[in-house]
């Protein structure tokens, strides 16, 4: 309900305007009337309204001087102009001193109806704008004065909900509704949270969790691409309580956000003391690691981490374990290789990938382009090519991207030497061609993933490397003497 104080010394011109906004604008209250300018404003000093409507010519005080006194004293109360034909001229100078619109007399219903439709979003970013130090003060565990916040939070109910675009906010750009942006629609309160990419909504009454709520709370990033998380409160909750109600949001975001997975999570009281935890990096894992390091298997480290971030997206893990356990193998990275170029600043680095990706695919292409930037270049850990340790880094290269688009020029290209020398390694150390070695290398995966439980046979291919089905199948049979169907059915007979 918007509250509007009314100055006009016509008494039938007031009773009209009572008439009119008591049947036709049900969103507006007149709470106080007075019939000169003085008296106006002093209303306005108690009444503190949204809106004062105001003739302009008046005794005592006009309403042109009110407009201004109360734009010096009281910014925030929206003002509009009840204007005669003949008092055009003063209308256009109230404008000019910060009126917000005119409304020529006689006042219509329909006049009435469409002006103030026009203003009540002036009057929402007014209310968000006088709405925002409560609430911040609540946030900060700084309780306001009780009158007041009684006084802007009327309802003796609310719920609350926060919504997140992607990924968490980074490490290093956390600043908790700092953002001194707030919007008011109706009976709901949004603002921003933690970062730009975060929305909190407060709504009076006990019943604000809808299917809407997911698409309604992302006023702040409804054109970012993505995913979004939301967490409401379903139970509600007198507004003295919301710091509570907020720590209890976050830890139910930070616990369960997933990366590229929308949700929309209702929790309630019995969650709101449980702690964030931090999953320590996963043993085998970090066993791997190690041994790949030992062993100077530089390459398999590559496939290492995007075979991770496949398990990880297939399993649903929480973005908190995804991270750290990345941080875990860069930081292990970083020490090994501690001269590399991209020691500096990986932190920010890390951050920007978590927080930017849209999918478990941009986050892998951003996490490889750190990667490059820790591992030294393989040419230039040995010097000679015609090695058994040089076309050991090529193993180890097409062991890792074996299943993209490798061609022998690619190769070539990538370890600086020509096709004809390629082709020689190939035959000295496989007695093999490239091809032939490529095509059984793609074979070899292709039986792991064919022997993983619910993975179709198009998708093993498409997992090592073959873009057509029939295609694989025909090479599959030619290099085992079974189709895949065959080698399923005779290697899981035991399970």
């Amino acid at each position: 309900m918007y509250r509007i104080v009314l100055v006009e010394d016509e008494p039938a011109a007031a009773e009209n305007i009572h008439d009119i906004i008591r049947l036709y604008c049900p969103q507006f209250e007149i709470v106080a009337d007075g019939d000169n300018g003085a008296a106006g404003l002093a209303l306005a000093q108690v009444y503190h309204p949204d809106l004062l409507l105001t003739d302009i010519r008046m005794p005592i005080m006009d309403g042109l001087e009110l407009i201004v006194q109360l734009h010096r004293e009281l910014p925030q109360v929206k003002t509009m102009i009840l204007s005669g034909y003949q008092d055009f001229e003063y209308a256009r100078t109230a404008l000019q001193y910060g009126a917000a619109d005119y409304l020529l007399k006689p006042i219509s219903p329909q006049s009435m109806t469409v002006a103030l439709n026009r203003i009540i979003p002036l009057l929402n970013d007014a209310i968000g704008q006088r709405l925002l130090p409560l609430v911040h003060s609540l946030i900060n565990n700084e309780p306001p004065d009780r009158e007041a916040l009684k006084k802007q939070f009327p309802a003796s109910d609310y719920t609350a909900a926060i919504s997140r675009k992607n990924g968490l906010p980074g490490r290093f750009r956390c600043n908790m509704f700092a953002q001194a942006q707030c919007r008011v629609e109706g009976e709901t309160i949004d603002m921003y949270g933690r970062d730009e990419m975060e929305n909190f909504r407060l709504a009076s009454g006990a019943s604000y969790f809808s299917a809407s709520v997911l698409e309604a709370a992302n006023w702040l990033h409804r054109d970012v691409p993505g995913y979004t998380t939301t967490v409401v409160w379903h139970e509600a909750f007198p507004i003295e309580e919301l710091p509570e109600i907020i720590t209890a949001l976050y830890a139910a975001l930070d616990r369960r956000l997933v990366i590229g997975k929308t949700q929309l999570i209702a929790v309630g009281a019995h969650h709101g003391k449980q702690r964030v935890n931090y999953p320590p990096p996963d043993g085998e894992l970090k066993q791997r690691l190690g041994y790949y390091l030992k062993e100077n298997k530089i390459e398999l480290v590559r496939s290492l981490l995007v075979e991770q971030l496949k398990k990880w997206e297939a399993q649903g893990q929480t973005q908190l374990y995804v991270e750290e356990t990345v941080r875990s193998i860069f930081d292990t990275l970083r020490r090994e290789f501690k001269n590399s170029a991209g020691d500096e600043g990986f932190e920010f680095m890390i951050d920007d990938a978590f927080f930017y990706a849209a999918s478990y695919e941009e986050l892998r292409e951003s996490l490889l382009f750190i990667l490059e930037k820790l591992l030294p270049d393989p040419r230039q850990r040995i010097s000679k090519v015609d090695t058994p340790e040089f076309f050991e880094l090529i193993r180890e290269y097409l062991n890792a991207h074996g299943n993209e688009t490798v061609t022998l020029q690619s190769l070539c290209k990538h370890f600086g030497i020509s096709q004809t020398y390629m082709s020689r390694l190939f035959r000295k150390y496989t007695s093999l061609s490239f091809n032939n070695y490529l095509t059984s290398l793609r074979i070899e995966k292709a039986k792991d993933y064919l022997l993983e439980k619910d993975t179709l046979i198009k998708d093993a291919a498409a997992l090592a490397g073959f873009t057509d089905q029939f295609y694989f199948s025909r090479v599959f049979r030619s290099v085992t003497g079974q189709s895949p169907s065959d080698y399923i059915r005779i290697n899981t007979t035991s399970y």
